[in-house]
């Protein structure tokens, strides 16, 4: 036995230091949670882990500039909206001061406003900004409709669809929007058969604002005598958006959305003819007829559930096994009064034509939720805004339905379950809108046809013969043309970058348009002779196609921020989960070996112990 010497002490204390390291180690990785808490723990770990995470932190940051470039071109969508709606005004007022009975002082009138409205848009051209960055640029792009040749398919194909549209859909939306409501039918055949002359229709087919759009929009013009408007006989027009509707090899679904806008803007036009003192304006006031009420209405013609406004509604309905089914009222009453836009004013196209329904609902002398019964009550409504132009909206329709028309529009809005006091036999709104929904299942929701489900390439029946009817389409009017980015100008953009690396195929360009009334080619258009208003419809026409397309470019490319915000996000989550398969420590496993550690800690102890005391058995043979 040797004294000088403790090798077993000398083991213990080595093993007990490498248990104490391992220790420390687990120790440290379960208390921040990483694996690779310095280079020593796992070097190329760490290199790989570090570039992941250059990359993670530079798309998140792409992402953010995805989203701020979002940002700025909804600002200029907004401004351009606003500019659409002074544009369309202009024309408006253009449209009025071009009839022959008004003096030179009353077009001096309607000039001054329009110089306010370019005022307007000239002000909101110059100072809308994004971040202090002109959004509408002095040195921007300017936006030109370039006419185009078209090619021989294209010139066939537009051919095609505006002899379908004239000879068939037209004919055929005439037709049944006359029978289905008597009342527009026998005063549209009374006005036609003062003169024995039909209402003759010029049919533009041309671009509008590009695909998804605007699709199609129908317009009169009107003389005013005094407080009453006239509807000017052989001024009406429908204008269908051939970048919408570029053939007629449509699927089933395209031929519905087809034949549901040509006989809503017809409806547009048959009431223009036969109420003029209500649609002349559209500005909300006593006489008007309220916007909700006079695109709700065209929807009843063209049906409320083919261009998705209410799809909801409709995938509710599925789930239900009847019409009287009040599993999905809840849900349908909070679909109703969501607020913000979903709104009858704010969604005249969906809420809208569901007030419009609920108001003929309330005016037809039954209570089944079917076109019949629907089109009896909306011809009573239209009955009476014939016959009473100089009353208010809002009166002749309470005479009909026995309700307030702000309590309709609330019913909507709040998704209201109580029927009304003056109406107790008849449903609340939410029962009536499930009902129209379920019974509209697998149909376009239109009161022009036989029955709330049809829909397809039904919606507008059988072919009608255009020339009985009174009014038709006389001139057919093709024009080719495209937005024209690049003309001179200015060529400002920003620049915004979408990636990591400093590669330009990492940059998106937004362009940035001039758009105040020089570039719209309407800084000198007013109004103060026929001659000059006349013009101006045009010049107007022009802006406004001109606007449409800046807005189209700002929308497709929102759409494409919107698809590289969704891919970044998608690598990121997946680099992350990459990045953490190296870096990040598995809990488990290190609660394991920091278990194991502690035991062998506790043994290591124990053993240095042990070895320490060995030695003291030399002792007792030191004893003399």
């Amino acid at each position: 036995m040797v004294i000088q010497h403790n090798t077993n002490a000398s083991n213990s204390s080595r093993m007990y230091n490498l248990t104490s390291d391992s220790l420390g180690k687990s120790m440290e990785k379960l208390s921040s949670g990483y694996r690779i808490n310095r280079a020593a723990d796992d070097a190329a770990g760490l290199s790989i882990s570090e570039k992941m995470r250059r990359q993670i932190r530079g798309l998140n940051q792409a992402s953010t500039n995805s989203g701020d470039g979002i940002s700025m071109v909804q600002i200029a969508d907004g401004a351009l909206n606003e500019v659409h709606d002074m544009l369309q005004r202009s024309n408006e007022l253009a449209v009025q001061a071009a009839n022959g009975t008004l003096s030179d002082s009353d077009r001096k009138n309607i000039n001054a406003e329009i110089i306010k409205l370019k005022d307007e848009i000239n002000s909101i051209t110059a100072r809308t900004k994004f971040n202090d960055i002109p959004i509408f640029s002095k040195d921007g792009y300017v936006p030109k409709l370039k006419s185009i040749a078209a090619s021989s398919s294209q010139a066939t194909a537009v051919e095609k669809l505006a002899t379908k549209i004239s000879d068939e859909y037209f004919p055929n939306a005439v037709s049944q929007i006359l029978s289905a409501f008597p009342s527009i039918g026998s005063k549209v055949n009374e006005l036609a058969a003062t003169d024995k002359t039909p209402y003759d229709t010029k049919l533009s087919i041309e671009y509008i604002d590009g695909v998804y759009g605007t699709l199609a929009y129908m317009g009169a013009r009107f003389r005013i005598y005094g407080s009453k408007q006239e509807f000017v006989s052989g001024s009406l027009g429908m204008t269908v958006d051939e970048a919408d509707f570029p053939s007629l090899n449509l699927t089933e679904s395209q031929i519905q959305e087809l034949e549901s806008t040509i006989a809503h803007e017809t409806m547009h036009g048959v009431m223009d003819v036969v109420m003029p003192s209500g649609m002349y304006g559209r500005d909300g006031s006593a006489s008007d007829m309220p916007k909700w009420f006079v695109e709700g209405t065209a929807q009843l013609a063209g049906g409320g559930f083919t261009t998705g406004w209410n799809d909801s509604l409709i995938n509710r309905a599925k789930s239900l096994t009847s019409a009287t089914d009040t599993s999905q009222d809840s849900a349908i009453a909070a679909y109703l009064s969501q607020g913000g836009d979903y709104t009858v004013d704010s969604r005249p196209y969906g809420h809208g034509y569901l007030a419009s329904a609920y108001a003929s609902y309330l005016a037809a002398d039954g209570n089944e939720v079917s076109a019949g019964n629907l089109r009896s009550g909306a011809d009573k409504i239209f009955g009476a805004l014939i016959e009473k132009q100089d009353d208010s909206f809002s009166s002749v329709v309470e005479s009909q339905t026995g309700v307030d028309v702000s309590s309709i529009v609330n019913a909507i809005n709040t998704g209201s379950t109580a029927a009304f006091g003056e109406k107790p036999d008849k449903l609340s709104a939410v029962e009536f809108v499930r009902q129209l929904a379920y019974n509209s299942l697998g149909g376009a929701g239109s009161l022009i046809a036989d029955d709330l489900k049809i829909g397809g390439t039904a919606i507008l029946g059988d072919t009608a013969d255009k020339d009985t009817q009174p009014i038709r389409i006389t001139n057919v009017e093709k024009k080719f043309s495209k937005l024209e980015n690049t003309m001179p100008g200015g060529t400002a953009n920003v620049a915004l970058h979408l990636g990591t690396d400093a590669d330009q195929t990492n940059k998106l360009e937004i362009r940035l348009y001039n758009m105040n009334c020089q570039a719209l080619t309407i800084d000198t258009t007013e109004v103060l002779t026929e001659d000059t208003a006349t013009s101006a419809i045009d010049e107007f026409g022009n802006a406004i196609r001109l606007v449409s397309g800046v807005r189209s470019y700002f929308g497709a490319m929102q759409n494409r921020l919107e698809h590289t915000i969704k891919n970044l996000d998608n690598v990121v989550e997946n680099t992350d989960a990459a990045e953490s398969r190296i870096r990040d420590a598995d809990m488990a496993d290190e609660m394991v070996n920091l278990s194991k550690d502690k035991i062998l800690a506790q043994a290591g102890e124990s053993m240095l112990a042990q070895a320490n005391s060995s030695t003291e058995g030399v002792m007792s043979l030191l004893q003399f």
